[in-house]
């Protein structure tokens, strides 16, 4: 059961949802709802839950809206990555930015890990990640998995500011801004610095509940 603000803030959302097209951004429609707030502790600004109530909320959105569910996905598992991480400087950075929505998040958790170059003071990384959501914003941060030279495989977050990134076959769609569909990234020579290490491969089986709970939204590839 929702608490009574989020309660209200889901209810006016779908409220809209069911009546008419929203105009809002879809980043924006996520947040209004309180969802990226669902099943995170309060003490690091959530609101408490249970993955039940997640989950039902995510079959909702998806049913009456397809965009904004897709970003909740994306978003929520992006939040979730940091919420888990050890690192818990990159926890404190930029948490706050994805839970207000200031900064889309997303995760690429399919495909090999892009391939990490020992550079002596940091790390190149290369590779293409293929189906990744919410890339149309202005900022994101995505978790991505990378390999640092033979090391075992784990998971970064970089910044789409970073030289090097970029985004393939962005469309936008008539009447809703920005397209939330699934794009490919582009990684060639991104320079990573390990204080951006979000954890090891252990990371992607913290996940799991989450992603279980927002099976309901997630995007899939036309391909």
């Amino acid at each position: 059961m929702l608490t009574e603000p989020l309660a209200a803030n889901f209810n006016a959302y779908a409220n809209a949802a069911r009546s008419a097209p929203v105009g809002e951004n879809a980043l924006k429609r996520v947040v209004d709802t309180g969802l990226l707030l669902c099943a995170l502790p309060p003490a690091l600004g959530g609101a408490g839950e249970s993955l039940d109530v997640l989950a039902e909320r995510a079959r909702f959105m998806r049913e009456n809206d397809a965009t904004a569910a897709e970003v909740l996905w994306a978003q929520r598992l992006a939040i979730e990555a940091l919420v888990r991480s050890p690192n818990v400087g990159l926890r404190e950075l930029w948490l706050p930015d994805l839970l207000s929505g200031l900064r889309a998040g997303t995760v690429a958790l399919n495909g090999p890990p892009l391939k990490g170059h020992d550079k002596g003071r940091g790390w190149l990384l290369t590779g293409r990640l293929k189906d990744v959501a919410n890339l149309a914003w202005e900022g994101f941060s995505l978790v991505a998995p990378i390999r640092l030279g033979d090391g075992p495989p784990g998971w970064a977050l970089l910044r789409s500011e970073e030289d090097g990134l970029s985004v393939e076959s962005l469309l936008a769609t008539a009447g809703q801004g920005p397209s939330n569909g699934l794009s490919t990234l582009s990684i060639q020579g991104v320079f990573f610095r390990e204080d951006e290490w979000l954890g090891g491969p252990e990371l992607q089986m913290h996940l799991t509940p989450v992603a279980r709970a927002l099976s309901g939204a997630q995007p899939h590839s036309s391909t």
